[in-house]
């Protein structure tokens, strides 16, 4: 039974690609453009006649084809040959062709044929490929256009344009003449001096980044003993020694 039915699939794609074998240009070979196709080019997925085949096996790496009435096809195969074809086939491997510039050859002419081959193949001559490698030249970053050279070091974690953290966007401020001259004169005092005041200095004399200012102590002053309390002290001193001893 599953036998039967591989069978049957293997009908059924054979039967797609004789169709698609006989739909537009399909019906010409895509190599030399004679009508009548035997074989497929697998290995690009165009519909070729028999000269051709023999030409295609011989390329360097080969072409894999197939003959369309001796051989099988797989599903995957089919899907592919629907996807491509002869017209998709001119417009990959035959992008630039031009036969003014190119030039035409005589398909009889065998070598002529070869070399056809190998330049559309091997070389790639006419890929689609070098078409967009000349399309490439017409933009703004095609050859001889020297690109803005990116960013390095911290520069390129700056925030974009626009960006309300970007250091350009912010406003700047202009210091007029009286205070260029206030930041002239004040002397540059590092933290280290700071804290090193703030221990040391009297109680009446507190260090700034500008210099000493003298500010009222917070306590008052104790008045210094004269000579003369000095005498009453030990006089009264004397008076309570002697009552005690009494």
């Amino acid at each position: 039974m599953s036998n039967r039915k591989h069978r049957d699939n293997q009908e059924i794609c054979a039967r797609k690609v004789r169709e698609l074998a006989q739909t537009g240009v399909n019906k010409h070979c895509f190599e030399c453009n004679q009508p009548g196709v035997t074989y497929i080019d697998i290995t690009v997925g165009c519909f070729v006649c028999t000269s051709c085949s023999g030409m295609l096996r011989g390329l360097n790496p080969p072409h894999r084809v197939k003959s369309i009435s001796m051989t099988t096809f797989s599903q995957q195969e089919v899907e592919f040959l629907q996807n491509h074809g002869s017209e998709v086939g001119r417009r990959t491997w035959l992008c630039t062709f031009d036969p003014k510039t190119d030039g035409c050859f005589d398909a009889r002419d065998t070598q002529k044929l070869k070399e056809f081959l190998q330049d559309k193949y091997e070389r790639k001559k006419w890929h689609f490929s070098k078409s967009k490698m000349r399309r490439d030249t017409d933009t703004p970053w095609g050859p001889g256009v020297q690109a803005i050279p990116a960013p390095h070091g911290p520069a390129q974690n700056q925030p974009p344009p626009g960006h309300p953290l970007n250091p350009t966007n912010r406003p700047t401020r202009t210091l007029s003449q009286s205070q260029l001259s206030i930041w002239d004169r004040a002397p540059a005092v590092s933290p280290a001096d700071c804290r090193t005041e703030v221990f040391t200095a009297r109680p009446g004399v507190m260090s700034s980044g500008i210099g000493p200012q003298n500010h009222p102590s917070s306590f008052p002053a104790l008045p210094r003993p004269s000579a003369s309390s000095t005498f009453k002290n030990r006089l009264l001193l004397k008076t309570l020694r002697s009552t005690i001893k009494r």
